[in-house]
């Protein structure tokens, strides 16, 4: 196979991979927005701790889509540093888009209120969840243990998800290397 079109092959398959990740992206994002809510109505009326369960549903949600967002840039960066650079006096999409400042504030900002968003619903179902316990142990003080798990694990995950995020924040929202 002649380099340029194992290069034409390469990127296809990535802007293939791309929309892939774009319509995932959409599904996590609506997922977290409209059944995080809806689950947390549904477990108000369960009977077992089902509402301890719905803060990690938000910790998964913003895995998956940092997860996403990276391999998303991944294929960016690829395209910048591999491909591109084997077409000579053309300036391509991720050169473009990275030579402007103003072109890829649009990706931060996104990514900005998703986490926003994400910690607003980390913290409210935490509340939920801590408020259904309290509940359940004015009946039984036998679920005080429940309560302290409850809190060290909301915490592990409110420290992962803070370090998490700072340490994709570059690879999440750019493809070139000096962001």
């Amino acid at each position: 196979m002649e380099k340029d079109t194992f290069l034409l092959h390469q990127f296809d398959t990535i802007r293939e991979e791309i929309k892939a990740v774009k319509a995932r992206s959409f599904w996590i994002v609506a997922l977290g927005l409209f059944g995080v809510p809806a689950l947390t109505f549904l477990a108000e009326f369960s009977e077992k701790f089902v509402s301890l369960l719905v803060p990690y549903v938000v910790l998964v949600t913003i895995i998956l889509f940092v997860a996403e967002q990276s391999a998303l840039m991944r294929c960016g960066r690829y395209i910048r540093q591999v491909i591109e650079p084997n077409i000579k006096s053309i300036v391509g999409w991720e050169e473009w888009l990275e030579s402007r400042n103003e072109l890829r504030l649009m990706d931060r900002h996104f990514f900005a209120c998703f986490v926003i968003v994400f910690f607003v619903y980390y913290f409210m179902t935490i509340g939920v969840a801590m408020q259904t316990l309290w509940g359940k142990m004015a009946q039984s003080a036998s679920d005080q243990y429940w309560v302290y798990g409850a809190m060290a694990t909301y915490a592990i995950g409110a420290v992962w998800a803070v370090m998490t995020l700072l340490h994709h924040w570059r690879s999440a929202t750019g493809t070139s290397d000096e962001d």
